[in-house]
């Protein structure tokens, strides 16, 4: 049965399409993008450095991963290579979420395999979701084809 809102609204309560794990040292912006993602029924994994984002990818497996370049204690490189060297690692789209639009950036997150460099300043928390979810889909559907094919 539907809820009614605070606001009078009556709305439903979204599916649960998954984890996702933003890793953000801001923490209005961290807690910005995790209401955003409840709202749009994901279950965000938050962390505000390169370890703690590593210790969740060992817990956790996210659907996506959103990374922010400039961590406290490193950079969102760090993470990239690991879960390149991970044997167990099932790929999922990894979303460089930045301040920093520069050409060395962009570079470094494409030959590590980022699926998508964002900066900031010049999108919106609609836009990220729609983003990712169009990576999410393209990523089932290139399991389902491996699935398929006998891989």
């Amino acid at each position: 049965m539907p809820k009614r809102g605070e606001s009078g609204n009556i709305s439903k309560k979204k599916e649960n399409k998954g984890k996702i794990l933003f890793v953000e040292d801001d923490k209005f912006l961290a807690e910005m993008f995790k209401q955003k993602f409840v709202f749009e029924g994901y279950q965000p994994i938050i962390a505000h450095t390169a370890i703690s984002a590593i210790l969740a990818l060992r817990e956790e497996k996210p659907k996506a991963i959103i990374l922010d370049i400039i961590l406290p204690d490193s950079e969102c490189w760090m993470i990239m290579e690991y879960l390149i060297r991970k044997k167990d690692y099932e790929p999922v789209p990894m979303i460089i979420l930045t301040n920093w639009g520069n050409d060395a950036y962009r570079k470094k997150a494409k030959d590590l395999k980022a699926d998508a460099f964002i900066v900031k300043t010049s999108t919106t928390p609609d836009k990220i979701v729609e983003t990712m979810e169009d990576l999410i889909r393209k990523y089932k559907q290139t399991t389902t084809k491996k699935t398929l094919a006998g891989f």
